[in-house]
């Protein structure tokens, strides 16, 4: 009996011309430090891949004084729109919560494990949101890619569905629908731990109650340069990062 190979003409046609090609074709890896009065009380290590379709993030976040990790995945079409996403929060060595999120054209789905409650949810959208915000800094960085760079100086609202609207992502976690107002206030130049870099200078406002926020991104591809709130004491800065091939 004759054994045939991959690549042979039996293969699905997909398949067998996808066969040595690198699934991701590029990206870059990071980390990024939690600086509370001059002490380092946290850290965040992100990933970020591309491949044909569009874009994953994964990030693993540690805030020490809260004795909070937070596992996070995030998958995005070529437009860095949201798809799905993952969320795991524990605190202090014990799960609290693990969420999953599908979003749809007209609704966001979410799976969930709060405490020892489970819950399935779907919430109804006016149409398919752009922004999944599951609280890793990297994550609040691609809202630029969303905002965009028109009308420099404008709040502009931003459809979205959170886990958490709390400053660390561990409250009343749920899908929680949202609009994201952020103003694009132009470029400049930044020097952080990792380096020197052209930012594009944001402002983020997540409640109305809140202040914004000031974030810079790396111009040439959303990477997270620095945070700063008013509404917390912890200034966030990139530490490192490294181009893939």
């Amino acid at each position: 009996m004759e054994r045939r190979g991959p690549g042979s003409d039996d293969m699905p046609g997909g398949l067998a011309a996808g066969m040595g090609a690198r699934v991701v074709t590029g990206g870059m890896t990071g980390t990024i430090g939690y600086l509370t009065d001059g002490r380092d009380t946290g850290r965040e290590r992100f990933e970020i891949l591309h491949h044909a379709d569009g874009h994953v993030l994964r990030a693993v976040c540690e805030i020490d004084d809260e004795a909070l990790l937070r596992d996070v995945t995030l998958a995005m079409d070529a437009d860095w729109r949201a798809r799905d996403g993952f969320c795991r929060i524990v605190k202090a060595g014990v799960p609290y919560a693990t969420m999953w999120f599908d979003i749809g054209d007209d609704s966001v789905r979410m799976a969930a494990r709060v405490g020892t409650r489970a819950s399935n949810v779907t919430l109804p959208t006016p149409t398919r949101i752009p922004y999944l915000g599951l609280h890793p800094l990297q994550g609040d960085a691609l809202i630029a890619a969303i905002r965009g760079t028109e009308d420099p100086g404008r709040f502009i609202g931003i459809a979205a569905v959170t886990n958490s609207v709390s400053p660390n992502g561990d409250e009343a976690c749920g899908a929680v629908p949202l609009r994201i107002d952020v103003a694009y206030l132009g470029r400049e130049a930044i020097s952080v731990v990792a380096g020197d870099f052209v930012a594009r200078r944001y402002a983020i406002r997540w409640r109305d109650d809140w202040p914004a926020a000031d974030l810079w991104v790396r111009d040439s591809d959303f990477t997270f340069l620095r945070m700063r709130w008013d509404q917390v004491s912890t200034v966030y800065e990139l530490t490192s990062v490294t181009t893939l091939p």
